[in-house]
């Protein structure tokens, strides 16, 4: 049952717009990597933990506390070394050049301070993902246990009782730690199977998710498209083709303006003659936002009223004729994974987050380099 959806994948894979403008990162992995690194790593070592070693400040320690859960110290160490590693791998994969915490970021933030306030939303996150599941009575199902404690044992298998401590603690975590961490992309799952489920009460009514979409700007609009270029060079066809498809739609309108069932019509016409390949999975047309669609396309249908047909429209995939349809159900459904990330999200905002004092003795390089250190001078912390 410990499956990603949509929008756990989402939250798991941060874009790198995302990480250089400032948007809130999402951690909650499923099973955080282990390091292929062999590192001996010593009893004293794996007791006293890498959070105190270079803080001071004790792995259990809270050091931050949200409408009463409480987060310890190596919850922190652990974001620290994720958000740094993450961060690393984008800016290496998109600008060529890995993460330098003495340098400013592309967007021009202190990265040592982006890192920071990143990692305490991400433990924040985690915190207010399991108030909600205490206040809706969201709990992990027989078989998520199940499947949590057996891959517990296969890794002990595989790294034996001190090698499986010794990678918990090159994460900067220890066992209490990790199966909180690994819990929570259960929980957030579960979450939101509940929030998916008729008749729970974290289910939104329809009216709530067509009032969010009016809010958001959504539209609903069904086209007829006849394709003016390849579909899979982008080039565009021959010039006598484009006209004959210009004619035919100038035919097509015809037959809509003169039809005293136009909206069936339209159906059935669409049906016969529209080259959208996304038609098929999308019979009643499109529900978006700004920004989603060609701006030919947006303007025109935002131009309409609901159920009316608009002239012919050229875009840069061709002529459309655009029914702009009223936001109803399939609108609402359109918009529901969306609403539950708003939902998630307004829910950490309003949660009150109150740091301990020891936060200030949580040095981003300092953490960084020992995590670094611990997996054998890796270039970056393994990455869940």
């Amino acid at each position: 049952m410990l499956l990603k959806n949509r929008i756990l994948s989402a939250l798991l894979s941060v874009a790198l717009t995302a990480a250089l403008t400032g948007a809130i990162m999402y951690a909650f992995p499923e099973k955080p990597g282990f390091s292929s690194q062999i590192i001996e790593i010593s009893p004293a070592q794996l007791e006293e933990g890498i959070t105190h070693a270079v803080t001071g400040v004790p792995s259990d320690e809270t050091i931050l506390t949200v409408d009463g859960n409480d987060a310890p110290a190596e919850l922190l160490t652990y974001q620290i070394g994720y958000s740094c590693a993450y961060l690393d791998y984008m800016l290496s994969s998109y600008t060529g050049a890995g993460l330098d915490l003495s340098k400013p970021l592309p967007s021009g933030e202190d990265p040592q301070d982006y890192i920071r306030t990143q990692s305490l939303d991400m433990v924040k996150q985690l915190l207010v993902l399991e108030n909600l599941a205490a206040k809706y009575g969201v709990t992990l199902s027989s078989e998520d246990e199940a499947a949590l404690e057996a891959q517990r044992k296969a890794d002990i298998e595989e790294f034996g009782e001190a090698g499986y401590r010794a990678e918990l603690y090159k994460m900067g975590l220890s066992e209490a730690g990790y199966d909180r961490t690994v819990r929570s992309g259960a929980l957030y799952q579960t979450l939101y199977e509940a929030y998916n489920t008729p008749g729970s009460p974290l289910y939104p009514q329809e009216a709530d998710l067509l009032s969010y979409a009016a809010a958001a700007d959504y539209i609903s609009a069904d086209h007829i498209l006849l394709r003016t270029v390849d579909p899979e060079t982008r080039e565009p066809l021959d010039e006598a083709v484009i006209a004959e498809k210009r004619s035919l739609a100038e035919d097509i309108l015809r037959q809509l303006r003169r039809s005293d069932e136009p909206l069936t019509a339209f159906a059935a016409l669409a049906d016969e003659y529209g080259e959208d390949p996304g038609r098929q999975a999308n019979p009643r047309g499109y529900t978006f936002t700004h920004g989603t669609m060609v701006e030919a396309f947006d303007s025109a249908a935002r131009a309409l009223g609901d159920n009316e047909i608009s002239d012919i429209v050229e875009s840069e995939y061709g002529f459309h004729i655009i029914l702009r349809r009223p936001l109803d159900s399939a609108a609402a459904d359109s918009v529901r994974d969306e609403y539950f990330e708003v939902f998630f999200t307004s829910e950490a905002d309003k949660s009150e987050m109150t740091l301990s004092p020891a936060v200030e003795r949580f040095d981003v390089a300092a953490l960084y380099e020992a995590l670094r250190a611990a997996q054998g001078g890796a270039e970056t912390p393994a990455l869940p």
